[in-house]
């Protein structure tokens, strides 16, 4: 097994002062040097042409890096026209293959998606897997659903080993961690602490008027993961206000993760 730096953070599309953020993303991102970053809420205009830093989060973020850039619509911006929202992955190294699957309950809550990526990376292909499930409380059990189909599909695709990223929209406990943890996914956060990655003590998050709560996840599954903490938590404290990266904290490992296949 090799080790592999992973991450995962909801960018919280482009709400409050999105240029100052995308300075701070980027930064913390050139701080932490991932191989692998799951990226959730990424605004992307379909239909123009092919895709640039202008017209994608993802781009955006990774414009100027070597990263290579995967991503996967889930739901129109209401009112927007061709500005779509979902998931993204940034790789280090090249991605080989990539699929997009529409989750359970787009005809009840906002569609949300699964992306799926294989990495080339250098010690054989890795599967990347990159959710973001539905957000309303009472919205438990199509969550549980929505759980049930990840892991049937990472089980087709990545029987032996694969990580999976996202915003679960789910504490620690629940049906749905549960139902993941019996599908074989371990939860990388090892720490004492809560962990909390939507926490009061950034105001962004503090808005919404909820208590702090731990929802973002690096799961593994067939491997292990070390290390695991909490990244993107600092704001900039140079204007009149802070400006946190974004209104969730991002998660980080280092997954020592056995290779899908070997290249031929």
């Amino acid at each position: 097994m090799t080790p592999v730096r992973v991450g995962t953070l909801n960018i919280w599309h482009d709400r409050g002062p999105w240029p100052r953020r995308l300075s701070l993303i980027r930064r913390e991102i050139e701080r932490l040097q991932p191989d692998v970053l799951g990226l959730q809420e990424v605004l992307r205009t379909l239909g123009a042409g092919e895709a640039t830093p202008e017209t994608c989060q993802a781009l955006a973020i990774a414009h100027g890096t070597d990263y290579h850039v995967a991503y996967a619509r889930a739901a129109p911006r209401e009112g927007s026209g061709p500005v779509w929202q979902g998931n993204a992955v940034l790789s280090r190294w090249p991605i080989r293959e990539q699929r997009a699957f529409p989750l359970p309950g787009a005809d009840v809550a906002e569609p949300r998606t699964l992306l799926y990526t294989l990495v080339e990376a250098p010690h054989g292909d890795l599967p990347v897997f990159v959710t973001h499930l539905a957000w309303e409380p009472h919205h438990g059990p199509l969550r549980v659903r929505q759980v049930e189909y990840i892991a049937t599909q990472v089980e087709k695709l990545a029987p032996a080993s694969a990580v999976l990223l996202g915003d679960f929209n789910a504490e620690p406990g629940s049906a749905e961690l549960k139902h993941l943890a019996d599908a074989g996914f371990a939860d990388a956060w090892v720490d004492d602490g809560p962990g909390y990655t939507f926490d009061r003590v950034n105001d962004y998050a503090r808005e919404a008027d909820e208590p702090s709560c731990r929802i973002d996840y690096l799961l593994v599954r067939g491997s292990a993961a070390a290390g695991a903490r909490l990244v993107f938590t600092e704001p900039s404290r140079a204007g009149s206000a802070p400006v946190w990266p974004s209104d969730h904290f991002g998660v980080a490992a280092e997954v020592m993760l056995a290779p899908a296949r070997p290249r031929c």
